[in-house]
Order: C-alpha cells, then structure tokens, then sequence
C-alpha cells in the first residue's frame, strides 16, 4: 500500500472521492478516541490548530463557557459573545472566541473579589490575554489542560 500522502494527492479535486474519504477519516478517528484517546486529543488539537490557530472558535468557546460554575451560584455566561465582541474590537483584540472565554472565566472565578464591572473584566482580560510570559495560544491551551484533568 502506498503512504497516506500519496492516496491523499490522488484524491484531492474529486469531489465525490473526497468526501468519501472525509467519512474514511472521521470513523477512524473515532476509533482512535475510543482505543487510544491521548493520540485522538494530539490528532484533533493539530486539525483545531490548522482551522483556528491555538485559539478558542466560537462553538467550543460558548460550549467551554455554558459548563462554568460560578463563585456567585449561577451557570454558564455572565456576558454573550453579543455583549464581549464589541468591547474586544475596541480595546483591539482579534481573538473574539478567546476574549468572551476569559471574560467568563474571569468573572465566574473572581466575581467575588472584583466586582461586576465590565471594565475591570476588559482590563483583567486584555492583560491575562497579552501576558508578555505566555505563548500565543495560553487562554485555550490553559483550558485543554484544564478540561484534561476534569476527564481522569
């Protein structure tokens, strides 16, 4: 059998042929997930990364924020992508998805002790974001880790 590549270079302008082999990939890697999950999570982290970059989409990111237990009792959004996307193009932030995340995050782990001013979250948010320290990447990579751990 040939390598992989060289099935794929084959396929590539078929339409019919690649979806067929958009249904080869998709149950093999839901087998992967089931037998090997730590290959299934790398495979998937690297296709997120090709389609978004290190970064949150806007799916995953209201999915990651509807499973937040606040410090305050409630659930989920303190504040739409409807709400943060806005405030994120003014204060210049392109990464929408990463910027609603960490608002949420910020405001269900530290409402308490801020407060529930928009401005403070924008200000925590923007600097938790552009820390000189981290790599591109640290809100969503800090929550794989975080979603790791949730799942041993």
């Amino acid at each position: 059998m040939h390598k992989y590549l060289e099935y794929f270079e084959k396929i590539v302008g078929n339409e019919t042929k690649e979806k067929e082999l958009k249904n080869i990939v998709s149950e093999t890697m839901e087998k992967i997930r089931r037998h090997c999950p730590e290959e299934f999570y790398c495979a998937m982290y690297k296709v997120h990364c090709l389609a978004y970059g290190p970064h949150f989409d806007e799916e995953l990111a209201k999915k990651a924020v509807s499973a937040m237990r606040n410090v305050d009792g409630t659930t989920g959004e303190h504040w739409s992508m409807e709400k943060t996307n806005p405030l994120a193009e003014q204060n210049g932030i392109k990464e929408k998805a990463d910027f609603y995340y960490t608002m949420n995050m910020l405001y269900s782990d530290f409402s308490d002790v801020l407060g529930s001013e928009a401005s403070t979250y924008v200000k925590m948010a923007k600097a938790y974001m552009h820390d000189p320290d981290a790599p591109e990447g640290k809100v969503f990579d800090i929550w794989l880790a975080q979603m790791k751990r949730v799942d041993k």
